[in-house]
């Protein structure tokens, strides 16, 4: 083996070493995101004591499918309050040891009705349409709403 060979033979053990190690270190942190995750919350939270919001804008060109699936599940109660007026006659037969024939007997009331009828609705509606023109949506978030107490404390072990 002459010596220039040699050179490139110990710089490619160096690179691949190098590069092993700084594989090693970069799986070392994506096994534990806690730790990159920790100094963001904390400075979030610096910034949550007042009312500082989060901006931003969704841009949604135009011809965009848009594919909803609303999950609708909710009861009403709907108050009933009303007469049904009753104006008939009803024919009754009437059978004696004389004879029998038949009776008109006229009916006329007013029945009231007072209900509380509960009408449960439930069903999914499905929204399948495209965007016709740009859409533009203005997200505002703020600071002090997000849970990041919740997340700091799953985040500790």
């Amino acid at each position: 083996m002459d010596r220039g060979t040699a050179w490139v033979a110990r710089m490619a053990l160096a690179v691949a070493t190098v590069s092993l190690a700084l594989n090693g270190w970069l799986l070392w942190k994506l096994r534990h995101p806690e730790s990159l995750l920790m100094p963001l919350l904390d400075r979030a939270s610096a910034l949550a004591t007042g009312d500082e919001t989060l901006r931003y804008r969704v841009r949604i060109p135009a011809g965009t499918p848009l594919h909803f699936d609303v999950p609708f599940d909710q009861t009403y109660r709907v108050r009933v309050d009303t007469h049904l007026p009753i104006d008939t006659h009803v024919t009754l037969p009437v059978r004696t040891p004389v004879g029998s024939w038949s009776v008109a007997v006229p009916v006329r009331t007013d029945v009231p009705i007072h209900l509380d009828l509960p009408v449960h609705l439930k069903d999914t509606f499905r929204l399948r349409t495209a965007t016709q023109t740009e859409l533009t949506i203005p997200l505002e978030v703020r600071l002090r709403d997000l849970p990041l107490g919740a997340l700091r404390r799953s985040l500790n072990p």
